[in-house]
């Protein structure tokens, strides 16, 4: 789906050549998935699927890192707590996220069919660690609503609010069909506020680590005083 290849020179050098594959692997969300990146040191192959050189929610990326700096020698328990690859896994999920961000912004078509894939996953990053990378991600995550079937950025949500609206509204369902036959929909129309859609398992989990997006608290349709 998509290729990062990018030379990186100064105090540590090494060289990356990673992609997103267009489908995801059937066991992606299993235990038995491992990530991992490949590992060389001056075109010399050390390890296969390190995967402290990557995060978590980048799980589903490929490719390899080939490091000048690296030695040869270097055990598995070493590679865990070495500084060298740590300052290669901070570059790879930066470059990652800003190659993300990119294709959002300048290809919203090749985006949304990365985010139909992979989606979840990013979700999954911010409701983990107790939100730690939320700022990171909040950006790349994207929903439907009740008012459009094209996915939509928090972002783009926010700046198409109803004019006195307060906060981001969204509303848990299986469906869409059966978040628009909640009564509660009905008040949500007088108003004609926009609802997110949330679908997915992780969503309602996520939304309780985020609690708010900008200076916008986040209002559950199901459930509180609305």
């Amino acid at each position: 789906m998509h290729v990062i290849h990018s030379k990186v020179e100064g105090i540590t050098e090494f060289t990356m050549l990673l992609f997103i594959p267009s489908h995801a692997p059937f066991d992606l969300y299993s235990e038995k998935y491992e990530k991992g990146l490949q590992l060389y040191s001056k075109g010399v192959f050390i390890m296969d699927k390190n995967k402290e050189l990557i995060p978590d929610y980048f799980r589903f990326v490929k490719g390899l890192v080939d490091s000048s700096d690296l030695p040869l020698n270097i055990s598995r328990e070493m590679l865990q707590h070495d500084r060298l690859v740590k300052k290669i896994a901070n570059s790879v999920e930066t470059k990652i996220r800003k190659e993300l961000e990119k294709m959002l912004k300048n290809d919203r078509e090749k985006y949304d069919k990365f985010y139909e894939t992979y989606g979840v996953n990013l979700k999954y990053g911010i409701y983990d660690g107790f939100g730690m990378n939320k700022e990171k991600l909040q950006d790349l995550i994207m929903f439907k609503s009740t008012k459009s079937d094209k996915y939509k950025t928090l972002r783009e949500y926010v700046y198409e609010m109803k004019d006195g609206q307060k906060k981001i509204y969204y509303a848990t369902g299986k469906t869409k069909e059966a978040i628009l036959a909640l009564p509660q929909m009905d008040l949500i129309k007088q108003h004609d506020y926009e609802v997110l859609l949330f679908t997915d398992d992780i969503d309602e989990f996520m939304i309780q680590i985020m609690m708010k997006y900008d200076e916008y608290e986040f209002q559950s349709i199901n459930q509180g005083d609305l």
